[in-house]
């Protein structure tokens, strides 16, 4: 099983302790934080992958799968929400990728900063952010695993005996 909750709060405590703003997760059902702030939506949990679970000798067996999450900066002030999705951008890229892959969560790729800017009534909350893809273990902790030590045949005939 993906980690999820160890993942959220990875990314999230080192995105917060590096920027000094708030992060939060989008679509909730209570006001955000005053601004300035980060929000992020996990928009892919779990990619498909056609690969296989390795055996490990932990007893765990584990394969890799993306997960993609999509990160904005928020802000009254444009140039604010630039400068923080280029800070977030930045430590998921360089500085935080040590602490993140001390967590075991990999980042493969991040795209490009890009406007998001929506309109309030008649002020503006502005919006600048990016996706990442992490790359992660799908992981499956077994207790007990059954194997067929030895197999005993009765009867019938082989190969002309």
């Amino acid at each position: 099983m993906i980690d999820y909750k160890n993942i959220r709060e990875a990314v999230c405590k080192g995105l917060k302790n590096y920027m000094k703003v708030p992060v939060i997760r989008n679509n909730q059902n209570k006001d955000p934080p005053s601004y300035p702030y980060v929000s992020y939506t996990v928009t892919t949990f779990s990619s498909a992958n056609n690969g296989t679970y390795g055996e490990y000798e932990d007893g765990t067996d584990r394969k890799p799968v993306k997960q993609t999450w999509s990160i904005t900066a928020q802000s009254d002030n444009n140039d604010e929400s630039v400068t923080l999705a280029v800070k977030a951008r930045e430590w998921l890229d360089h500085s935080g990728k040590l602490y993140l892959n001390d967590k075991n969560v990999i980042v493969e790729q991040i795209t490009n900063i890009t406007n998001r800017d929506s309109i309030i009534t008649v002020d503006y909350e502005y919006k600048n952010g990016f996706d990442v893809v992490f790359v992660l273990f799908d992981e499956i902790k077994l207790t007990d695993k059954e194997y067929i030590e030895s197999v005993e045949l009765k009867g019938g005939k082989r190969n002309g005996e």
